[in-house]
């Protein structure tokens, strides 16, 4: 089964490279995707154990910062690539969905599949 968490985060990053754009902030979401079997009383996970543990490893690094300076280039795809890797020591997950904006998301699903 498959049950997810969504959780945020505020920063700035700018574009560089490709694209190029000032600085600018955004409320990232990430979605969290779990995968497991639920126990006797029907949970794959507590909730919120996800977000805790999100707010401690993940959101305490990346709240309130500048994105370009602990990333070289700070996309959707490599904060969701960053998060999974925080993550995962915790959790069995399926993927980790990060969206800068409401129609624009990457989708990680861990090392093995790209």
């Amino acid at each position: 089964m498959h049950v997810s968490r969504e959780v945020s985060f505020r920063a700035l990053h700018s574009h560089r490279g490709m694209l190029c754009e000032p600085k600018h902030p955004h409320e990232w979401r990430v979605t969290l995707t779990l995968e497991g079997v639920p126990n006797s009383e029907g949970f794959v996970v507590d909730f919120r154990a996800v977000k805790r543990i999100f707010l401690r490893v993940v959101a305490a690094e990346l709240e309130g910062r500048d994105l370009d300076s602990i990333f070289e280039y700070p996309t959707s795809e490599n904060i969701a690539r960053w998060v999974w890797e925080r993550m995962e020591p915790f959790f069995p997950l399926h993927s980790v969905e990060v969206r800068e904006k409401p129609h624009s998301s990457a989708v990680y699903f861990g090392p093995c599949v790209g």
